[in-house]
């Protein structure tokens, strides 16, 4: 088949990003031709894929996005792929990866004036519905049941239209036989004593990870445990927000800002204890990845995939509220309770041993080629 996929924008360093180029070389492997379409890209894509670039213009991102989507309706009326796969709300899909939660619903957040009136908040929830509609025929391919509660709540989507993909991390990501190599070898990488406590955050956006929220944990910790212990910060921002953030606490000698990182499965070997109290987190599939590295982990309940961190009894913090102090205690606790981050990282290791989180590509193009079978185009 000759699948279109779509994306505002492909970086190697994000989760979703990830997770399509993963489902793309799946669908390269058994036979099938795979264009992916987006504004901009950086690093490198699999083997056999084609990427094409459609740049537009535009002063805000729901302007770019409008232009993107009539881009790629002229482009599939001259190549007419057989099926037109979407990692972004668009309209005109048929099938769409729901890596993001509910937008109807979090725009309730706003006054009702402003949800009408403002353009960012018409577009996004227009291509929303054009996806989630009751006579939409776009197959929703969602990730958490949370997802899928939210959007028959607000859309009334019929069942039928839904398929739920299993976690999907490279096998690569499991705890190796011999970790202690990797582990010493990314931590001395950083400056890291092998007697100092490391947290690490992995994700890129740092307002919507939760990031400011690490931070001031951190700067919360009692003055001797705080000597001892880092945080490492892998991902991508705009701006400098949390780096002045840092300094201003005074921590600034505590925390790594490392950037973009290829390297996530080694900086999750290396760390002590995963943290990630999002404030929005559709999945959070560096949480899975932690696990399956015999990582443990504490992050917020609002994640989808918490429940495979309670399952491990890793550590969840109510998120709705989100209370710092709470979270800050939680931590503290964690760390300097006697034989409890030994007793999370085993917990850690035994869950991650017998999980299955390696699926999803898989699953997604039997999706794509039972959507072609059934005649959706």
């Amino acid at each position: 088949m000759k699948l279109a996929f779509g994306i505002f924008k492909y970086f190697p360093h994000g989760g979703l990003q990830r997770d399509m180029m993963r489902i793309a070389a799946e669908a390269v492997r058994r036979g099938h031709r795979v264009t992916v379409y987006a504004i901009s890209a950086e690093g490198e894509i699999p083997a056999g894929v084609k990427l094409e670039l459609l740049p537009v213009s535009g002063w805000s991102n729901h302007g770019r996005a409008k232009r993107f989507a009539a881009a790629l309706r002229r482009k599939f009326e001259a190549e007419k792929p057989d099926l037109f796969f979407a990692f972004n709300r668009m309209p005109g899909a048929d099938l769409y990866f729901a890596a993001d939660n509910c937008f109807a619903l979090s725009a309730q957040r706003h006054p009702a004036l402003v949800r009408r009136l403002l353009p960012r908040y018409r577009t996004f929830l227009a291509f929303e519905e054009a996806i989630f509609a009751p006579q939409a025929k776009t197959v929703i391919l969602y990730l958490t049941p949370g997802q899928l509660r939210d959007f028959q709540q607000v859309y009334h989507t019929p069942a039928e239209r839904f398929r739920l993909l299993p976690p999907g991390i490279p096998a690569d990501r499991r705890r190796p036989e011999h970790p202690g190599p990797v582990r010493e070898a990314k931590r001395s990488e950083f400056g890291i004593a092998a007697d100092e406590i490391l947290l690490t955050q992995v994700g890129s956006g740092f307002r919507t990870k939760g990031v400011d929220r690490s931070l001031r944990a951190v700067a919360a910790l009692p003055e001797e445990l705080k000597k001892r212990t880092r945080l490492l910060v892998a991902g991508r921002d705009s701006g400098n927000t949390c780096p002045k953030l840092a300094a201003s606490l005074g921590i600034s000698n505590r925390v790594i800002f490392a950037g973009g990182r290829d390297d996530v499965g080694a900086l999750l070997l290396a760390a002590d204890l995963l943290i990630h109290p999002a404030r929005n987190e559709a999945t959070g599939t560096v949480l899975i990845e932690a696990l399956a590295a015999g990582t443990p982990v504490m992050a917020t309940a609002n994640c989808g995939f918490a429940n495979y961190v309670a399952e491990s009894g890793g550590i969840v913090i109510p998120a709705d509220p989100f209370d710092q102090e709470t979270f800050d205690r939680e931590l503290a606790a964690a760390l300097s309770t006697p034989g409890r981050l030994e007793q999370l990282k085993q917990l850690a290791i035994d869950y991650g041993a017998k999980a299955d989180f390696y699926r999803r590509a898989e699953a997604a193009v039997d999706y794509i080629e039972e959507a072609a079978h059934a005649g959706n185009r």
